[in-house]
């Protein structure tokens, strides 16, 4: 938005599609046909044999959604996958649209770190006798997040930027003369899944069809840590060319010790967690030009009563990469553990 020839990546293919969405650059016309769409959309008739082809493959969708929402949402599903190649900008900010709706009328709660679900009590009763009266509230929440997007994407960045489908741990060459400015708030070693948060979107959208693809998602992110991505870290063996300050070793054996059920999974997942960076620094140094900044926005960590200093070793690893002039920055306190902070580990190469 400042004008910025930017480039950007990201190894899950949804991230990729929704960024490009995001930057993209959307004339009055197109912008026009997609409130004309929506309206079309949300008017469209129920096809009980279409809608059901429709349903996600999510598993315990019924913990996601009601039925009479599954089925408002597999309507509007369908009436937007009917619109042709030929108008893609324009299903694309209806399938965002869709998104916001979608996650609105779900039983997912927000409020904590993790996403978790409503309890039972507090879902809206529904009762047949008014369906049709909901369905228009549905209706009326699909056009109202239409409008918002509509909207948003009405201001059009004055240049065109680039979401690149790629692994962090080996950057493309992206800018022939290298680039002046990286700035990433990459993955905490806290055994956060994104992939988890990001299933129903992925679901809904067509990215996943078993629950196998998101495990072997999570297993090439950094940081990854859902399904198979869990069992395959517990055989994880650091690699004989990958640097470690010596006081990490120390810590992932303190973190190992810490506990006789999960210690060694967790300490093999911080490890992990370090080998993927190092991998990642190497390859991005490479590219950024003499002068350069780059500007990392990661936390700290605990696992037990052992704090790990996620910025020093970042702070570390740069230096023994060459890059000498790094400063760690306190940004703020985070919502949890008094011990935990967001810092910015900026460095001028």
């Amino acid at each position: 938005m400042r004008g910025h020839n930017a480039i950007a990546l990201d190894i899950n293919p949804f991230l990729v599609w929704f960024g490009s969405a995001k930057v993209n650059r959307y004339s009055e016309t197109e912008l026009g046909q997609v409130t004309r769409y929506a309206a079309r959309v949300a008017e469209a008739s129920p096809d009980e044999k279409g809608d059901f082809n429709i349903l996600p493959p999510l598993f315990n969708i019924e913990r996601w959604w009601q039925p009479d929402r599954v089925r408002f949402l597999c309507r509007i599903m369908r009436a937007i996958r009917s619109i042709g190649d030929e108008n893609r900008p324009v299903r694309d900010l209806l399938l965002i649209a869709f998104s916001r709706t979608m996650i609105a009328l779900s039983n997912a709660a927000f409020n904590h770190q993790s996403m978790s679900f409503k309890e039972a009590k507090d879902f809206p009763k529904q009762l047949s006798l008014f369906a049709q009266e909901d369905n228009r509230k549905f209706e009326k929440r699909f056009l109202n997040d239409v409008e918002f997007v509509v909207a948003g994407a009405a201001e059009n960045p004055p240049r065109g930027s680039t979401i690149l489908l790629a692994d962090s741990r080996d950057v493309p060459h992206v800018f022939d003369d290298g680039a002046d400015l990286l700035i990433t708030s990459p993955p905490y070693p806290n055994r956060m899944s994104y992939i988890r948060e990001l299933r129903p979107y992925m679901y809904w959208l067509g990215f996943l069809k078993e629950a196998r693809e998101a495990g072997e998602l999570d297993w090439k992110a950094i940081g990854g840590t859902w399904g198979i991505a869990t069992s395959r870290v517990a055989h994880w063996n650091k690699k004989h060319e990958t640097y470690f300050p010596d006081y990490l070793s120390d810590l992932l054996e303190k973190i190992r010790s810490s506990d006789a059920k999960s210690g060694d999974v967790l300490s093999r997942y911080v490890g992990k967690y370090f080998e993927d960076i190092w991998q990642h620094l190497g390859s991005v140094v490479k590219l950024m030009k003499r002068g350069g900044e780059m500007h990392y926005i990661v936390g700290n960590s605990k696992f037990y009563s052992v704090l790990v200093p996620v910025e020093n070793i970042y702070r570390d690893m740069l230096k023994k990469i060459g890059v000498t002039k790094t400063t760690v920055i306190p940004l703020r306190k985070r919502n949890s553990k008094k011990e935990l902070v967001e810092f910015d580990v900026a460095s001028i190469v």
